[in-house]
């Protein structure tokens, strides 16, 4: 065959498995321009982009069990908070309510028990001995909260937002000084390129972890195909072990002071990818070998043992 031909072929195949390709795994709402049904959302008028931030409410969040403030506190020690936070326009999924946030991290205590033996991590609770989880809902957009990706602006990306929604609402929370947050966000951050996609984000040493429960791509590796749990009885799966990762980054682990810090993501452990402060949030250890993060006695070291946002069992 000659070159003059199939060049053009070739040229015209390529150019229709393109289409296809991003028809079939990225603009998920083609179809609805060919049958005709209007998808589009509607943004409520409460919704404002543009002004301040806002904590609101709309009346279908009104439900029996929802907490829309921190209970008051059985105790004054250290502890991580939970909170459920939607965008302004996005559907309540009830992540609270249904206990899908209690039994995800009841799961992530069963699993650093079994690796520690004798220490879960501190968590407020309910006097029912149910995760304390705060439901908040704010003014803005998805389109706000993924204005920017981190390498866009790192203080204005999705997490950045999220955090400090939280650190700026300080009043609906008791002993709020002793408190850690592990934020469950219905929505996801804006991509840095389009096969990766960011599970979760957390301020090293700092006050709030965020995970992504919702994804704009869903048919693309996403951290949508194991969600969060629905029953007690639900495996520690790959969002408990993010979710766990963000938590430990938030405790200032690993400290810099390791043996096996990866030097091209210097706040994950390199010497095992099974290792939960792995960059790719490992679920088979807590500190492979114990020599980087727990119980790894490096003198003048900072040890996850030893935090006060973990509780011992005799």
């Amino acid at each position: 065959v000659h070159k003059y031909f199939l060049i053009p072929v070739l040229t015209f195949f390529a150019i229709i498995c393109l289409i296809v390709f991003y028809f079939q795994y990225f603009y998920e709402d083609w179809k609805y321009g060919i049958i005709g049904e209007n998808k589009e959302i509607v943004i409520p008028d409460i919704c404002d982009d543009e002004s301040n931030i806002k904590i609101i409410s709309h009346s279908t969040d009104y439900i029996p069990n929802r907490s829309f403030k921190d209970n008051t506190d059985s105790s004054s020690n250290f502890q991580f908070h939970a909170v459920y936070l939607l965008p302004c326009e996005k559907e309540d999924r009830k992540f609270d309510v249904n206990k899908n946030i209690h039994y995800s991290l009841e799961t992530i205590n069963r699993w650093f028990l079994n690796k520690t033996k004798n220490q879960i991590i501190s968590y407020d609770k309910t006097n029912e001995d149910i995760i304390d989880t705060t439901f908040l809902r704010v003014n803005k957009t998805m389109n706000w909260f993924t204005q920017f990706n981190s390498n866009q602006n790192n203080k204005q990306d999705a997490s950045s937002k999220i955090e400090n929604i939280i650190l700026s609402n300080s009043s609906l929370f008791h002993n709020f000084d002793k408190k850690k947050f592990i934020v469950f966000f219905d929505g996801w951050e804006k991509r840095k390129s389009l096969f990766t996609e960011i599970c979760g984000r957390s301020r090293y040493n700092g006050k709030v972890s965020v995970f992504y429960t919702n994804a704009k791509m869903k048919k693309t590796r996403s951290c949508t195909i194991d969600n969060i749990n629905n029953t007690i009885n639900d495996e520690f799966g790959e969002s408990e072990g993010t979710i766990l990762h963000e938590m430990l980054h938030t405790l200032g682990m690993p400290p810099k002071c390791a043996n096996n810090l990866d030097s091209e993501s210097i706040y994950h452990v390199k010497d095992s990818k099974d290792d939960i402060l792995n960059k790719v949030s490992g679920s088979i250890y807590l500190d492979f070998n114990n020599d980087d993060y727990y119980k790894h006695n490096i003198t003048d070291c900072a040890d996850l043992s030893k935090s006060n946002y973990l509780i011992s069992i005799p």
